[in-house]
């Protein structure tokens, strides 16, 4: 039997399986549909001293690191709950006394009905990686609070609230942004975007990014189109094109209730009445640093708001924390509906607590949001 194939049947009794799973260079093991282990290969009893007795059910928790026990537990039930894949990182503790960081990952397998019958995984170890993402997120944590930390301009009739949580994978550290500033006019302008890369890298592109559309706003034409049409232009001139940027700038007119926005590839953002209404508001776009001839690809739009009403602003790890973008966009509106319903005194961090709850985020996530008052 093909194992692709293998839904209900035991996978550890496939002729091949087992020799396959001993052969790889890392701990595999099968979980039943409520997450109880059944099998894992000899290289667990290897490492961690467990035979495959001792570990089966929930026999294998003890050699978990004790501090990371409650949030693999919960990752582990999300997943059980939902169905995705589980993807994370634990300290395993091996037969020495001595732990180690491991990537776990799991993914179900499928009855005919659709239900889950089993769970395949696997535990690599990753234990020098993790060493190397932890020191670069000390060094990227202190840019970044470099870079997000300041104090916005205060406008009568106008709120701002922001959140940020950092990605706990490497990968996706260091490129999401959020910016408010005032515009030599009067007027507030706000950005928000996400650089393509990771670590100091990232962060160091993500603090260019927003000065090249603080700098566009402020001496040049300050109309959403132009700033990021501007901006696209300083990157490529500074070789930034190698590095995809999404990005959303807009003006707030308190005089005329008006916002004016661009977006640069970036996900388009939500709009909340005071009757808890919510609408996913439309964008145009390319983002930046993929051509260097823009004007085409970006479209200027403009709303009118009401007093009490609420624009949203996000990056991507917000809406593809479920690793489903629709399901994701459903959840962003019914939390944004649900903020304006309980008059959330932090609306940003609110909305992020509803959708991402206490699981830490396998991307980076910023949150912006614009509320509007009387005057």
């Amino acid at each position: 039997m093909n194992l692709v194939d293998a839904t209900y049947p035991e996978l550890a009794a496939i002729e091949g399986f087992q020799l396959f799973a001993e052969s790889l260079p890392c701990i595999v093991w099968i979980a039943d549909a409520d997450g109880k282990v059944e099998w894992c290969n000899q290289d667990f009893e290897t490492y961690t001293g467990l035979t495959l007795q001792g570990a089966v059910g929930l026999g294998w928790m003890p050699s978990v690191n004790v501090d990371d026990r409650q949030s693999i537990t919960r990752e582990w039930d999300h997943s059980l709950a939902t169905g995705t894949v589980l993807d994370s990182v634990v300290r395993l503790r091996g037969k020495e006394g001595s732990d180690r960081w491991f990537n776990i990952r799991a993914r179900p397998f499928l009855e005919a009905s659709g239900a889950i019958a089993k769970w395949l995984g696997t535990l690599t170890d990753v234990h020098e990686r993790q060493l190397a993402f932890e020191a670069n997120t000390h060094v990227v944590d202190a840019l970044m609070k470099g870079y997000l930390s300041k104090e916005f301009p205060s406008v009568k009739g106008l709120t701002f609230d922001t959140h940020y949580r950092a990605a706990v994978v490497l990968e996706k550290v260091g490129g999401d942004w959020y910016d408010v500033f005032e515009l030599p006019d009067g007027r507030l302008a706000f950005s928000l975007g996400d650089v393509c890369g990771h670590g100091i890298d990232a962060a160091v592109k993500m603090s260019e990014a927003k000065q090249a559309i603080f700098a566009a706003a402020c001496l040049g034409d300050p109309e959403p189109k132009s700033v990021l049409q501007q901006a696209n232009n300083v990157l490529f001139l500074n070789g930034h094109h190698v590095s995809m940027t999404t990005a959303l700038y807009g003006i707030v007119d308190t005089a005329r209730r008006t916002v004016t926005y661009a977006s640069a590839g970036h996900h388009p953002p939500i709009f909340a009445r005071p009757n808890g209404e919510t609408e996913i508001l439309p964008n145009h776009g390319f983002p930046l640093g993929v051509e260097e001839d823009m004007p085409p690809r970006i479209k200027t739009h403009e709303f009118t708001y009401e007093p009490g009403s609420m624009l949203l602003l996000y990056t991507d790890g917000l809406i593809e924390f479920s690793h489903d973008i629709f399901d994701g966009e459903a959840r962003l509106l019914a939390a944004a509906a649900e903020s304006m319903r309980r008059k959330a005194e932090h609306p940003a961090k609110f909305i992020a607590d509803r959708i991402l709850g206490d699981v830490p985020p396998t991307d980076d996530v910023a949150v912006l949001t614009l509320s509007f008052q009387d005057d």
